[in-house]
Formats: C-alpha cells, sequence, structure tokens
C-alpha cells in the first residue's frame, strides 16, 4: 500500500489599514507573514500594532481579523488613527537624572525635553545604558501619565527607579589563578573601589585577550549582592614562547658556491607569571659577519605603572671592526596599545684591522646617548598575522668619542599596516627610516640592513648607511587555516657619506606560509638589484623560517 505524508500547512497573514494611506504606513513595516499555528499568527499582529504606538500612533489597534476565502489565510485590519510626532517629557529635577540625560545629548528647557515620539522608547534605552555604565545597573526609566496636547503632540513624566550606587568589591580570576594581578590595575586599568561600567568591562576583557600569554574563555561575569558587586574573568595561560629559526641560500659572489646563512629568534615570556619577556637573537651570513642581541624586559616594576628593559647587542664583521652596546630603559605603559620610554645606552667599538693596513673607514671609539621613544601596537585576531598596526619612533642625542667628541643624534621611524579586504585577502606595508645627524662619520657607527628582516633579496647587514629608507609591502592571499601565500616587492634609498654612495635598491619574489605541528614554516624567495644594475639570477635569496611557539 502507498502512503503519503502531506507537510504541515502554513497560516499566511496580510494587514491593511483603514485607507489606502493607512496600508502604506503598514506596508513599510517589517513584519512576519508565514505561520505555523494561529496564536504565533495573532502575536504578530499584536507586534505590529506596538510598533505603530511606538512610531506615534498611540490611538493603533487591531479592529479585525478575518480568515480569506482560504481557511489558511487571514487578513488584519489595523486602524492608525492621528499620529503625535512629538512628545514633551517633563524632568523631575534630580541632578543624577539631568546628569544622564546630558549624557545622552539631549537639552532640558523649562524643566522639560522635547524629543519625536519615534525615539522615546531608544531614549530610555538609552538611558538605561547610561546609568548601568555609572554604576546603576539597576535604574529603570519610564514614561508615565501620557496625555494628548492641543498641538497635536503628547506630554509625559519621566520616571527615574535608582537604587545604590554599584562600585566594583571583588576581582576573581577564574581558569588562571597565577595570572599577574598587576595587570589588571595596570594594563586594563581594573580596580576595585570603582564605578561598575557593564561596557568598560568588556572593552577591559578585549585587552587582556590581547596580551600574548592569555586568553579570554568568555565574557566576564558579575555577581550583585546586597552590599557587594564581584566580577569573574574567565582567562587561560596561553603558551606564547617563540622560536625562529631562518635557514638561507644564496651564491657566493666570488665563488659562485652555494653560500648559507642563519637567523635565530628566541622569545621567552611570562614563564614566571609576571608578564616579563626574554629576547635572543643571533645572525650569522655563514661568511665574515655576526650578530647577536639579548634582552629581558620587566613591566611593573614592583607594582608601580614603570617597567624596565635591558639589551647588550654584539657585531662583528670579521677582522674588520666589532661593535658592543648596552642600553637599559625605564618605559611606562599609558595604554594597552601606547608605550613611552626613556633610557641611556653606551657604545664601544675597536677597530681590528692590522695597524699597517691603512683605512681610514673604521677607528675605535665610544659614545654615550639619551634615548627617547614612543611605540603604538595594535593586534588583531589572526594566527598568522597577530600584529595588526605597529608605529615606533626613537631617537637619541649623544657623543661619540675618537680623538675628540663629536656630537650626534639618531632618529628612526618603524611603521607597518595590515589592510584586510576580507578574510582572505589583504595587503602588508611597513616603512622604516634611520638616519644619523653628524659632521663626521666612520664605517663602524653607521646602521647595517638587509636581509630577510629589512630589505629582502640581499645578503644580511651587508648594506651601510647613515641614511636608509625601506619600504616592505606583500599582497596576501589566505587559502585556510594553514597556508597562506604573499608577493615581495621591497623598495630602499640609501646614503653611506663614508663612503661617497647613494643608492636605490628594489627587490621582487614571492612567499608562504604552512602551518605544521611544529609550527609555521615560511619560504620566502626574491631577487635584489640596486637601480644601476639588471637582475641577475645568481643574486636570487631563498630563506626558510620555521616560526615555533611552545
Amino acid at each position: 500500500m502507498l502512503s503519503v505524508y502531506g507537510q504541515e500547512k502554513a497560516l499566511s497573514l496580510s494587514l491593511q489599514g483603514s485607507n489606502t494611506l493607512e496600508s502604506k504606513i503598514i506596508n513599510r513595516l517589517s513584519y512576519a507573514k508565514n505561520f505555523t499555528d494561529l496564536n504565533t499568527l495573532k502575536q504578530e499582529t499584536q507586534n505590529v500594532t506596538n510598533q505603530l504606538i511606538d512610531k506615534g500612533y498611540i490611538d493603533a489597534h487591531l479592529r479585525s481579523l478575518k480568515k480569506t476565502d482560504s481557511s489558511l489565510s487571514y487578513t488584519g485590519t489595523i486602524d492608525i488613527k492621528s499620529l503625535y510626532k512629538l512628545t514633551y517629557i517633563s524632568v523631575p529635577s534630580n541632578p543624577l537624572l539631568i546628569d544622564y540625560i546630558k549624557q545622552a545629548g539631549l537639552e532640558i528647557k523649562e524643566d522639560t525635553i522635547k524629543i519625536e515620539t519615534a525615539f522615546a522608547k531608544a531614549l530610555l534605552e538609552q538611558l538605561t545604558e547610561i546609568a548601568s555604565n555609572n554604576g546603576n545597573p539597576f535604574a529603570s526609566f519610564q514614561l508615565n501619565k501620557i496625555t494628548k496636547t492641543k498641538n497635536n503632540s503628547l506630554a509625559a513624566n519621566l520616571d527615574f527607579i535608582t537604587q545604590k550606587k554599584r562600585t566594583i568589591d571583588n576581582i576573581v580570576i577564574k581558569g588562571y589563578e597565577k595570572f599577574p594581578k598587576i595587570f589588571l590595575k595596570r594594563y586594563a586599568k581594573i580596580k576595585t573601589k570603582k564605578s561598575f561600567n557593564q561596557e568598560e568591562l568588556l572593552n577591559q576583557n578585549r585587552d587582556l585577550n590581547a596580551l600574548s600569554f592569555v586568553k579570554s574563555i568568555k565574557e566576564p561575569e558579575v555577581l550583585f549582592k546586597k552590599d557587594s558587586t564581584t566580577i569573574y574573568f574567565y582567562l587561560k595561560q596561553v603558551s606564547s614562547n617563540r622560536l625562529d629559526g631562518i635557514l638561507g641560500f644564496a651564491t657566493d659572489e666570488n665563488t659562485n658556491n652555494l653560500q648559507l646563512d642563519g637567523y635565530v629568534d628566541l622569545q621567552l615570556t611570562n614563564n614566571f607569571n609576571y608578564g616579563e619577556t626574554f629576547l635572543l637573537n643571533y645572525k650569522s651570513d655563514g661568511g665574515d659577519q655576526s650578530q647577536l642581541n639579548i634582552s629581558a624586559t620587566l613591566p611593573y616594576l614592583f607594582k608601580s605603572p614603570l617597567g624596565i628593559e635591558a639589551k647588550l647587542a654584539l657585531f662583528r664583521k670579521d677582522s674588520t671592526f666589532s661593535v658592543t652596546s648596552q642600553e637599559v630603559k625605564a618605559f611606562y605603559t599609558a595604554t594597552p596599545t601606547i608605550k613611552t620610554s626613556i633610557g641611556y645606552q653606551s657604545t664601544q667599538s675597536e677597530d681590528l684591522q692590522d695597524n699597517q693596513i691603512i683605512n681610514d673607514n673604521a677607528a675605535d671609539y665610544t659614545s654615550t646617548k639619551l634615548l627617547v621613544s614612543g611605540q603604538y601596537h595594535q593586534t588583531q585576531n589572526n594566527y598568522f598575522f597577530p600584529t595588526k598596526t605597529l608605529f615606533s619612533i626613537s631617537s637619541s642625542l649623544g657623543d661619540r668619542i675618537t680623538d675628540q667628541p663629536e656630537r650626534q643624534i639618531n632618529l628612526e621611524i618603524d611603521a607597518n599596516k595590515v589592510i584586510n579586504l576580507d578574510q582572505k585577502n589583504s595587503f602588508y606595508i611597513r616603512s622604516k627610516t634611520q638616519v644619523i645627524w653628524s659632521n663626521n662619520l666612520i664605517i663602524n657607527e653607521l646602521y647595517r640592513f638587509g636581509g630577510v628582516t629589512s630589505i629582502r633579496g640581499f645578503e644580511e647587514n651587508s648594506l651601510f648607511a647613515n641614511l636608509q629608507s625601506t619600504l616592505n609591502t606583500e599582497y596576501r592571499y589566505i587559502f585556510n587555516q594553514s597556508l597562506y601565500i604573499h608577493s615581495v616587492i621591497d623598495l630602499a634609498y640609501f646614503e653611506n657619506s663614508v663612503e661617497n654612495q647613494t643608492t636605490s635598491l628594489v627587490s621582487f619574489g614571492a612567499g608562504a606560509g604552512v602551518r605544521t605541528k611544529a609550527g609555521i614554516l615560511k619560504i620566502i624567495i626574491a631577487n635584489g638589484k640596486s637601480t644601476n644594475n639588471t637582475i641577475n639570477i645568481n643574486n636570487t635569496k631563498l630563506h626558510f623560517q620555521l616560526a615555533i611557539r611552545f
């Protein structure tokens, strides 16, 4: 036997007014037209009527609801009548209420505010939100004694019901009990005895989530008791240690043999639950250059708003010269994105050449300089590219001493930005400029650049300049959570007054990133040239980078 089961039949609704004009007003409203039961259909007619009342048609009511020829179709008729466009609201002389109304951007004249009736409900909701963000989460606002006036407007009284102002009494961390609580007070600005503000609380939770070593599991919750307010944050510790290793392949210009260079960048973060950072960076071009940078950062020293950062930098160029630099800075984190610092730098450099070799480009020197810097850093929720915007500016003033003191000024500006077109496509642009102002310069105090972290397609630290400006660009396409590709177009201009050299550079290439179990494997291939030279395939550089998080 063949059985046929029909689908459940739906009811339909059509609404109209008492005349053509009223029908047009109703048709401009958005309402459901198909239903599975009669009760839901009737409720929708009431919702439409309430919408009309909120817009100022306060006499609107459902006159009839009838079946049409089909037993599944209903037609409703709503009488709209007159529009009361304006409402004059009488405000009681309550200083707190008056402050909330001013925060809403409304003007009070003769203890009355005038507002379009269609926005009256939104005003009550806005006042409720303002009160909640000012420590009164249980405040309520109502319009009472609503009457019609002669000029086709409405008059009403504003009732304000409030309780004792709420302040934060306790803060509890769930999930990561060893979280450095100084970050609550100094970084996210979450403090006890402060007025409860729900909107601010959500923003502060997002600030905590931007920290590299912690993740917010869910939004914070609030426990209101009769005499206390407790805030619960749900956080999870995240492993934020990072190890980057780069292996580069290039052709030796003299022998045409394959040459390897290396790069190791180790970052250890919050291993002692203090928010501290330790960095170790090592570079070698496989030939005549090596570089080692070590730094340590301690935020909120002795629970103060100040932190301290110390650096040690070593550079050696074969048997030509070596440079050793020590630096210490005190920094202040003004907001989660803004940091300023002031510090001191001491540098010693030694000319390693045989005295029999005549070379005026390098010389022994020492220098001491005062450092001032500022940084803006904005993150984003992206596994491959967590930094959205970075802008830093630093300057130093001091003396370099060889035979005689020489006053010098250094300036460095570094800015990069990710422009997200959509979830898969984005542009990356970075501009970095470094300059030294000095009457007499020597080769071993110049800026050293070139390589995968500055202008790609050139040897690491192979370029020396007293003024250099680089521009890095990438078009990025993310296929999925495991693979992305990008273009490489880099430009640079530099001046080397020691060797009387002025050069423009350009490089082209491509890269890709693959998410593996160990971390992100990055591959970059690029070829660089000066504007006076043609592209030489032997100058192509191939770099493999593995970024491990542990």
